[in-house]
């Protein structure tokens, strides 16, 4: 359900009337119909579908509103979209700057490695910076920052200077990066 649906749902009057007398605390059926003004059919219809979009709960026989549903349609209307995010620090292919926040970064970066790399191929650490200078071209944005945050987010992964997006297609891992994975610093 979408918050279309909400507003669609209240538009009858009698909805309204319903939803606006359990918020205002009425919580048995007749006073509900009471406080509403609704005959008991209408109340009864009314109720039923607020029900069964999720904007009532009966709790052991008295009805409040789920005011958590309410908040949850509000954030999900409200989330800007991975696009949304990635437009606003991407213009013309390149980074204009680099999000703070760890999810929008990751979003961000995942655009860029899925516009630049190859699934399937390998590539060295120069290949990788000269990709990597293209996109931070003019923006301020430091391309080795930006090549590490590929290896924290792991949406790249590196074994003895050479890069992949997965790790099936690497090398196998040599003795120092045995051990920095052993130690936790891999």
């Amino acid at each position: 359900m979408e918050a279309t649906d909400v507003i669609k749902a209240l538009a009858d009057p009698q909805r309204f009337r319903v939803l606006a007398a359990v918020a205002l605390g009425a919580s048995s059926r007749d006073e509900i119909r009471s406080r509403a003004s609704v005959d008991a059919r209408g109340a009864q219809a009314a109720i039923g579908r607020l029900e069964s979009i999720g904007l009532l709960a009966d709790e052991d026989g008295a009805l409040r509103v789920n005011y958590e549903r309410v908040r949850g349609l509000l954030q999900t209307e409200t989330a800007p979209s991975p696009r949304d995010d990635v437009s606003r620090f991407v213009q013309d292919g390149r980074l204009t700057s680099l999000p703070s926040k760890r999810t929008r970064r990751h979003t961000v970066l995942a655009h860029l490695v899925e516009q630049s790399f190859d699934e399937k191929k390998t590539f060295d650490e120069k290949a990788v910076n000269t990709v990597l200078e293209r996109w931070c071209a003019g923006s301020g944005v430091d391309h080795v920052a930006i090549r590490r945050y590929l290896i924290d987010h792991q949406l790249m992964f590196r074994v003895q200077g050479v890069y992949a997006r997965t790790q099936d297609v690497l090398p196998a891992a040599g003795e120092a990066e045995r051990y920095m994975d052993a130690i936790g610093l891999g």
